[in-house]
């Protein structure tokens, strides 16, 4: 019996309580954001890998970032497969970058990169998830972890020159509370980002996810779906009719 009070004890430890109701209550504020009516809204990918994004305006000629791939690169897929479009993907987990390439086969359309989207270019000291089930890394302190690792961060711009893009029409951005960093540096309509849709993580305050969530209206773009675990979608203000 005792033990079992024991046990019990250490599962509800203060500090992972705080962190829980954290999250929640994060997770309850984002829901909230006002979101602009846009018809047409299609979720692509599996319940745990989608997101929401404007059907009728996705064309065979776009051009796809999807920064943040992970294990599932279900959404990546549907995309090619419903649209034609072509998608890069980018991870800071080789093992994920693999896979998706494995997954993908032989699709010309697709293609995947080694690199943790970052301010600069040049070695990022990144957290690895506590969870034994998750490979999944963070530059923000997102885990309850003390095990890093060091890889290499690239600044979407240099990964563009590279790659030799001039443009991006949809780009994805989920990097495991590293957002709060990132999303302020980017220029999103210099880029031609048409749709940008990005997954804000409780690393970060309420404060500063609705800042983030301020900066891109006043860039221009608007709120038009929000998934749970806070995956926001935002469209040009200019393409809504």
């Amino acid at each position: 019996m005792r033990e079992n009070v024991q046990a019990r004890a250490r599962k509800l430890r203060p500090a992972k309580v705080r962190r829980a109701v954290r999250r929640r209550r994060f997770e309850y504020e984002l829901s909230r954001l006002p979101i602009t009516d846009v018809e047409d809204l299609v979720e692509l990918g599996s319940a745990y890998g989608g997101w929401t994004v404007p059907a009728s305006m996705i064309e065979r000629l776009w051009l796809c970032y999807s920064v943040g791939a992970g294990g599932d690169i279900s959404f990546d897929r549907e995309l090619m497969q419903r649209y034609g479009v072509t998608v890069r993907a980018f991870d800071a987990v080789a093992d994920f970058v693999e896979s998706a390439l494995q997954e993908a086969g032989d699709e010309p359309r697709f293609s995947a990169h080694h690199a943790a989207v970052a301010t600069h270019d040049g070695p990022i000291r990144m957290q690895q998830s506590h969870d034994p089930q998750s490979r999944s890394v963070s530059s923000a302190g997102l885990y309850e972890s003390d095990r890093f690792v060091e890889l290499p961060g690239r600044t979407l711009a240099s990964l563009m020159a590279e790659l030799g893009d001039d443009h991006i029409d949809l780009f994805k951005l989920d990097i495991e509370g590293a957002e709060y960093d990132v999303i302020p540096t980017l220029d999103l309509r210099a880029l031609g980002v048409k749709v940008f849709a990005t997954q804000l993580h409780h690393s970060g305050s309420v404060r500063q996810a609705r800042a983030l969530v301020t900066q891109l209206r006043d860039d221009g773009y608007e709120l038009v779906a929000c998934r749970p675990i806070v995956k926001l979608t935002f469209v040009r203000r200019d393409l809504i009719s």
